[in-house]
C-alpha cells in the first residue's frame, strides 16, 4: 500500500472516530432528551386525568388528549389503595402502589411501556394517579434519528477517504517530483541537481530534504571524482615503475653484456621495484586506515618520547640535514597508534628532505587540551593552484615531478591524523617553503 493510500486510511479512521463519537453523543443526549420530554407528558396526563375525574367541568375546558400521547392507561388509587379510576389495559403492580405511597415520584419501564406515578390533592382529597402508555412518535423519532445517524456516519467515512486521498495526492505531489528527478541522476550524470520548489518564501520539509539529497549528491560526486582520479593516478604511477624493469630486463637481454652493465640493470631494477613497494605499501596504509579509529589499535604514548625517537630516525638516514627543535611539550600523553604517528612525522620530514636543502624546523607547543607539532621546510614550495588537492592520494604538485616520490606522504599524514581525531593544516608559498601544522588531542 502506498503512502497516499495509507494517509487516507489512517485520515478515514480519525475521522471515524471523532465523527462516530460525536453522533453517538448526539443520539444517546437526543434520546434522554425524548425519554424525559415523554416522562413530563406522562406527569402532565396524571395531572389532568385526576381533575378529570375529581372535577368533571374541566373536561369541557381541557380534552383528555392534550399532551399527544396513544391511548395512555390510566389507574387512579385512593390513600388506602383502592381503585377508584381504571383505564386501558396496562395494569399496575401493587408493589407500585406501595412505592408512590411513600415516596413522592414514581417512574418505570416495563416492555414497551413506561409509567409515571404522582400524588395529587384535590379538593382537599389525595389522589395516586399512575399514567403508562408507548412513546410511539419517540420511537419513530429516534429510529429515524438512528438510521440517520448510521447513514451519515458511513458517507463521512466515503467522503473523509476520497478526501484524504485528493489531500495526500497534492502534499505527496512534491514527493513524486523528486523522486521523478532522482531518477534521472546516474552514474554518468551525478552533476544533475534537484531543484528546490521556493514558489513560498518559507523552506518546507521538502525543500530541505531536496536540499540534503543535493548535498549527498555533490559528496558522492566528489567521491567519484577522486576515486576516478586516484585510479588514474595509481594506474599511471604502478605503471612507470614496471615500465622501466621491464624495459631494463629486455634491454639485458638483448645480447651478452660485461657485468657491470648486469649490476647498473639490477641496480635499476631494485630502485623501481623499491619505489612500487613504497607505492603498494602506501596504498595498502591508506586502505587500512580507511576502515576507520575502531579498526586501529590505539595506546597512550608520550608526544615528547615519540618526536625524539622519529627525529633520531630521521637523523640516522640523513645525518647531513639539520633539524632545529623548538619548544617543549613535558609529559604530554596522547591515545595513538605509535607506528602510524611515527609514519606520519617520516612522511612530512621527508618531504622537506627532499623538496628542500636547507634546515628543517620542528616546533613543539601544547595546552591543557592539544599539542601542536610545526614542521617547516624551506624550500620550493607548492603552487596556490596545487595546494587544495595536495592531499588528495598520488596527487603531486607541478613543481615536484623531476623529484623522485610517489604523491602519497601528506594523504597518509592527513588520514592519519583524521584517524586520531586531530586536524592537519599546510601552508605554503611557491619558492620559500612549507609549513605543515599537526593538532592532536591529548587524553582526556
Amino acid at each position: 500500500m502506498k503512502i497516499r493510500q495509507r494517509l487516507a486510511l489512517r485520515f478515514m479512521i480519525v475521522s471515524a472516530l471523532v465523527t462516530g463519537a460525536i453522533l453517538i453523543f448526539i443520539y444517546l443526549f437526543t434520546r434522554g432528551f425524548v425519554h424525559a420530554d415523554f416522562v413530563d407528558r406522562l406527569t402532565q396526563q396524571s395531572s389532568l386525568e385526576v381533575l378529570h375525574y375529581a372535577t368533571p367541568q374541566v373536561r369541557d375546558v381541557m380534552p383528555a388528549g392534550s399532551f399527544n400521547l396513544v391511548n395512555p392507561s390510566v389507574s387512579i388509587y385512593t390513600r388506602d389503595g383502592k381503585k377508584l379510576y381504571g383505564r386501558g389495559e396496562y395494569s399496575i403492580p401493587p408493589t407500585w402502589l406501595t412505592f408512590l405511597q411513600q415516596n413522592d415520584v414514581f417512574n418505570a419501564e416495563r416492555g414497551e411501556y413506561t409509567t409515571a406515578g404522582r400524588k395529587h390533592e384535590v379538593n382537599d382529597v389525595l389522589y395516586f394517579v399512575f399514567v403508562s402508555a408507548k412513546d410511539l412518535p419517540g420511537e419513530r423519532e429516534l429510529t429515524f434519528l438512528l438510521k440517520a445517524t448510521i447513514t451519515g456516519w458511513i458517507i463521512s467515512l466515503i467522503l473523509s477517504y476520497l478526501s484524504g486521498v485528493y489531500f495526500s495526492g497534492k502534499a505527496l505531489q512534491p514527493v513524486t517530483r523528486v523522486v521523478a528527478e532522482v531518477n534521472q541522476v546516474t552514474e554518468d550524470n551525478l552533476s544533475h541537481r534537484l531543484e528546490p520548489d521556493r514558489k513560498d518564501s518559507a523552506v518546507d520539509e521538502i525543500d530541505e530534504l531536496i536540499l540534503t539529497f543535493n548535498a549527498l549528491l555533490g559528496r558522492i560526486e566528489r567521491a567519484f571524482i577522486n576515486q576516478r582520479r586516484f585510479v588514474q593516478n595509481a594506474s599511471h604511477e604502478l605503471k612507470t615503475p614496471l615500465t622501466a624493469i621491464m624495459a631494463e630486463v629486455e634491454l639485458a637481454l638483448t645480447r651478452e653484456r660485461p657485468p657491470e652493465e648486469y649490476q647498473r640493470t639490477l641496480h635499476v631494477v631494485l630502485q623501481e621495484t623499491e619505489r612500487l613497494a613504497t607505492i603498494t605499501q602506501g596504498l595498502l596504509t591508506l586502505a587500512r586506515l580507511e576502515e576507520g579509529p575502531m579498526k586501529t589499535e590505539m595506546n597512550s604514548l608520550d608526544v615528547s618520547e615519540l618526536v625524539d625517537r622519529t627525529l633520531a630516525a630521521f637523523s640516522l638516514h640523513h645525518p647531513e640535514r639539520t633539524v632545529i627543535r623548538e619548544g617543549k611539550l613535558g609529559q604530554s600523553p596522547l591515545q595513538g597508534n605509535f607506528h602510524l604517528l611515527q609514519t606520519a612525522l617520516l612522511n612530512i620530514l621527508d618531504n622537506a628532505y627532499k623538496y628542500s636543502s636547507d634546515k628543517i624546523s620542528v616546533i613543539l607547543s601544547s595546552t591543557d587540551r592539544d599539542v601542536t607539532i610545526v614542521i617547516q621546510d624551506y624550500g620550493i614550495g607548492i603552487p596556490p593552484d596545487d595546494l587544495q588537492r595536495i592531499r588528495v592520494p598520488l596527487f603531486r604538485a607541478s613543481n615536484a615531478w623531476s623529484i623522485p616520490g610517489a604523491g602519497l606522504g601528506l594523504s597518509l599524514v592527513d588520514r592519519i591524523v583524521s584517524v586520531h581525531r586531530g586536524s592537519f593544516h599546510i601552508t605554503s608559498e611557491e619558492g620559500k617553503g612549507t609549513r605543515c601544522t599537526m593538532r592532536l588531542p591529548l587524553a582526556s
